[in-house]
């Protein structure tokens, strides 16, 4: 059995955890988290400011339901969010690649 040797200068790189791992903030893509997060907070500005305080609670209420789905959908399938890009790729949406390209 061969004794380890240290690696050759520049053929040994850190892989970083983001390359192979969805970036997670509070459970949930982060992507999708902060979307979410700046929605409802738009939402309760909009309803304090026309309907008053009684209703500022009903957003953050959303959020932190809609924030349990997220987190669920996350533990189910780390990957639901590229699994659904790619569904929406393959059904000819502007984000995904063409189906056949021309010759020449």
């Amino acid at each position: 059995m061969s004794e380890r040797r240290e690696p050759i200068e520049g053929y040994h790189a850190p892989i970083h955890r983001g390359v192979w791992e969805p970036v997670l903030m509070m459970g949930a893509p982060r992507v999708w988290t902060t979307i979410w997060l700046v929605i409802c907070l738009w939402v309760t500005l909009l309803f304090l400011t026309v309907l008053g305080l009684r209703w500022v609670l009903l957003p953050p209420l959303a959020w932190a339901l809609g924030q349990g789905v997220l987190v669920l959908l996350t533990q189910w399938d780390p990957c639901w969010v590229d699994v659904g890009m790619a569904h929406l790729c393959k059904h000819g949406t502007r984000w995904g690649y063409q189906s056949f390209y021309d010759a020449g």
